[in-house]
């Protein structure tokens, strides 16, 4: 038999998870019910469902084509940020370089920088360069802000991969860069998993740089959804419909690489 202490540490875990997951609940209810539901003085849990929700966002917003911007704009700026930071990661971690943990902290004192600080310059350069509302420039951006943090985080799960594995390699003759792609990579793949993901993450809900540097062609989810609450109103349906949306790809992405995770945060916990 279950002790009272397990069976309360149960119902406290219950409580928690349910607390979490009662705002994701509300907002999927919300974006199923009319506006007559929505705006009633007593909160409805029962009511009939309806998809006008999302056909109004397609029709009036253009979801479709601003879910296609993110896609891209996020999944290439993702993809180029892991191989660069896996690369710097390895130089930093793997090779015996002077200085290199004063250069990994340097590289990390960059994510601390506030977006607000470079946005007006990253504005400025792009216009001359034509490079606003385009694909080009907002993967631009999102690799700059995100390597800091890929690197540092990379770096981390290289270290604690055994040097042994570098110097029985080289002894069969591998170079680095056959190193890092056969045996290294394999090794980390669960910590690269996870970087991808934090990084995946954090580019999707980006607002400041898509809100200054987009206008129409390469237009984010986030900037989209803002546009969804005016002076005067909120369309609570329809707002409620683009955050359903916007969490669906993160879920897809963590769900694909969720038997990583668990491993990429306990790498180097036990060596």
């Amino acid at each position: 038999m279950r002790s009272p202490l397990r069976r309360t540490w149960n119902v406290l875990a219950v409580f928690v998870v349910a607390t979490w997951l009662f705002p994701v609940y509300w907002v999927v209810m919300t974006s199923l019910k009319a506006d007559r539901d929505i705006n009633t003085a007593t909160p409805k849990f029962v009511f009939d469902p309806t998809v006008n929700n999302y056909q109004e966002i397609f029709e009036r917003f253009q979801f479709g084509k601003v879910l296609i911007n993110s896609f891209v704009i996020v999944s290439v700026a993702t993809a180029i940020t892991i191989t660069l930071a896996l690369l710097a990661a390895y130089s930093l971690a793997r090779m015996r370089l002077r200085g290199a943990n004063a250069l990994a902290l340097v590289i990390l004192s960059f994510r601390f920088m506030p977006g607000v600080v470079v946005v007006l310059p990253y504005y400025l350069t792009f216009s001359e360069l034509r490079l606003t509302d385009s694909y080009t420039g907002m993967v631009l951006v999102y690799v700059a802000f995100g390597l800091p943090f890929a690197v540092w985080l990379l770096r981390g799960f290289l270290l604690d991969l055994p040097q042994d594995i570098d110097e029985a390699a080289r002894l069969d003759g591998l170079g680095r860069l056959a190193i890092l792609r056969r045996i290294v990579l394999p090794l980390a793949a669960p910590g690269v998993a996870v970087t991808a993901i934090f990084t995946f993450v954090f580019n999707w809900n980006e607002y400041l740089f898509a809100l200054i540097l987009t206008d129409a062609r390469a237009l984010t989810v986030p900037v989209q959804i803002s546009k969804m609450i005016d002076a005067y109103s909120v369309l609570w349906g329809n707002l409620s419909a683009a955050v359903v949306l916007q969490l669906i790809p993160m879920v897809i992405v963590v769900f694909l690489l969720q038997r990583h995770i668990v491993r990429g945060l306990a790498l180097g916990a036990v060596k």
